[in-house]
């Protein structure tokens, strides 16, 4: 699959499971030669693991491309649609 389309299903998946009021915890699993080691940005293909509070995995995407320490910011916030 590629990478929009694991993006895609990332966010699907978090907007499901993730509910207000509950602890979430968001895993960001960096392959090792990565650049965040060295303090530039990620240039890997990370795994991205979703887990309750007790440390069950809710959702495991992976192939979704590279990291952008945003892209959980805006969960629940609702989408706003820009008039061209």
């Amino acid at each position: 699959m590629n990478t929009r389309h694991q993006r895609r299903k990332w966010r699907a998946a978090c907007r499901r499971l993730i509910k207000r009021g509950n602890l979430y915890h968001y895993e960001v699993q960096h392959d090792p030669w990565c650049g965040i080691y060295e303090g530039h940005p990620c240039h890997c293909d990370p795994v991205r693991v979703l887990r309750d509070d007790s440390g069950r995995a809710l959702a495991r995407i992976e192939g979704a491309g590279f990291y952008d320490p945003m892209e959980m910011v805006t969960f629940g916030a609702p989408e706003r649609k820009v008039k061209a």
